[in-house]
């Protein structure tokens, strides 16, 4: 996503806990939501060239629905 990102463009991943189990890697299906914030997140992080991600739980009715999180970041701005 960096190479592809202007300078200050907005990167956004959603995800909720709904998956293809044979199909997930085993960290994805071995560790809670909050994991799974961290995860993703941690790709902003190791990635380098973004801010400091921010995390969002956008579930349409949380406790009630299935989740769903939005994970994004901002391209650091080249001077």
């Amino acid at each position: 996503m960096s190479r592809v990102l202007k300078p200050g463009g907005l990167a956004i991943m959603s995800f909720s806990n709904r998956c293809f189990w044979t199909k997930a890697i085993s960290i994805w299906t071995s560790t809670g939501d909050a994991d799974h914030v961290m995860i993703v997140g941690s790709y902003f992080h190791y990635a380098g060239g973004f801010e400091p991600p921010q995390a969002v739980d956008i579930s349409p009715n949380p406790g009630r629905s299935d989740p769903l999180y939005i994970v994004y970041s901002r391209k650091i701005a080249t001077a």
